[in-house]
């Protein structure tokens, strides 16, 4: 994927998802960058042990690190996972200190931008779908070895 420059009133869409396989179990992340329609650019990452919920922050933590060398502006998080989408959003209260400091780290990476949104979408969205086999895969190498 080609480096796609990003223009100052442009929206950087970030999809991202994460899954463990047991609920604690091995777990990875993926995130897609989308500009124009078009995947831009795309990063992955194992976890190791750890619940579904914490792999959904780490795929929204890990894309905004990887977002700052793309695009400091208006960034959207689009995410299939209600739950953090709510509890970053100030929606819903979060029941646990793990949870809490990753939503920390997600406000405090957020910081770094001009406009953060964060959005919730369902399943059958394209790059919602794309991120799932992505991050299926991601499993399927680990749980192979």
């Amino acid at each position: 994927m080609s480096r796609i420059p990003i223009k100052k009133g442009d929206v950087l869409k970030i999809y991202t998802d994460g899954a463990a396989r047991g609920n604690p179990g091995l777990a990875a992340y993926i995130f897609l960058f989308v500009h124009n329609n078009t995947v831009i650019h795309q990063g992955s990452g194992y976890i190791g042990t750890t619940t579904n919920n914490t792999s959904e922050y780490k795929a929204i933590i890990n894309a905004l690190k990887a977002a700052e060398t793309f695009h400091r502006g208006h960034i959207h998080i689009i995410s299939d996972s209600n739950l953090a989408v709510q509890k970053i959003n100030r929606k819903w209260k979060i029941n646990y200190p793990n949870l809490s400091e990753l939503c920390s780290e997600v406000y405090q990476l957020s910081k770094k931008y001009k406009k953060v949104e964060f959005f919730h979408v369902r399943r059958k969205n394209k790059y919602i779908q794309q991120c799932d086999k992505l991050c299926n895969s991601q499993l399927d190498k680990i749980w192979i070895n």
